[in-house]
């Protein structure tokens, strides 16, 4: 017996076809697909950059991935110079900390760079983006208030607070973008974290081997490389402690 199978205009949440099963009115009420929002827009964007790099960002890519027509993005932005910047200003929302800052304002700054650190690490093309542009968005603006928020309790005059920022930024920037390149190269070269260990492990025993390199044998593989995640946080709290431990002794010199 030939059996007729209908297909009703309804779609399942990622927007494609369902086939009807049932009586018209014993089948749930279809569902209206959703508004296209410049969060979702950005959000997708933000995806696709994480997994492939920013060159994979087009908005042909982004209208595929949401099933939109691509000049239904342009309502939201005007070239892809915008997107970049609601991309790069969507990840510092995500910088923000979300609990209560400790009272202690070098603790208070530890926790906001640390959640920085954190984050940065799922977005290492943010790097790139933020060598190229300045952040002035409103999640920019949140984190800067949240960052002078954590130094509040020294009572620091304002330009003066502005510098300690600066400098602690331009730390934890350049150290960031170094603790990135190593898993950059991985991800790249599509090789697992025991590969790389490896490989690094032989190619650093044979260059050291001949004594060429002495002073880089004795400080060992990390003189070179930046090692596994856990060593550069312990490697980056400890710098920062030297910053901030030297910045508290010239406050009390000028006390």
């Amino acid at each position: 017996m030939f059996v007729h199978r209908i297909v009703n205009p309804y779609t399942d949440t990622i927007g494609r076809m369902t086939e009807a099963r049932g009586p018209l009115w014993t089948r749930p009420a279809a569902s209206k697909p959703e508004r296209l929002t410049r969060e979702a827009v950005v959000a997708t964007a933000v995806a696709i950059a994480d997994a492939e790099g920013l060159d994979a960002v087009s908005v042909r890519r982004i209208a595929a991935e949401l099933q939109a027509r691509p000049m239904t993005l342009y309502s939201f932005f005007k070239r892809k110079d915008d997107l970049i910047d609601l991309m790069l200003d969507h990840v510092l929302g995500e910088m923000l900390v979300t609990e209560p800052l400790p009272e202690d304002w070098r603790e208070a700054l530890g926790a906001v760079l640390h959640r920085q650190l954190q984050v940065g690490r799922r977005h290492m093309w943010m790097m790139g983006v933020l060598g190229a542009r300045a952040p002035i968005g409103p999640n920019a603006a949140r984190h800067a208030e949240q960052s002078h928020a954590a130094i509040a309790g020294l009572g620091l005059p304002p330009a003066r607070a502005v510098r300690l920022l600066r400098v602690v930024d331009t730390y934890l920037w350049g150290f960031a973008t170094l603790a990135n390149q190593e898993l950059a190269a991985r991800q790249r070269d599509a090789i697992t974290e025991q590969e790389w260990q490896q490989s690094t492990d032989a190619y650093f025993a044979e260059l050291t081997a001949g004594g060429e390199f002495p002073r880089l044998a004795e400080a060992g593989r990390h003189g070179l490389l930046r090692g596994d995640t856990d060593v550069w946080i312990a490697e980056f709290d400890e710098g920062l402690q030297w910053i901030l431990e030297g910045f508290a002794a010239a406050q009390e010199r000028n006390s």
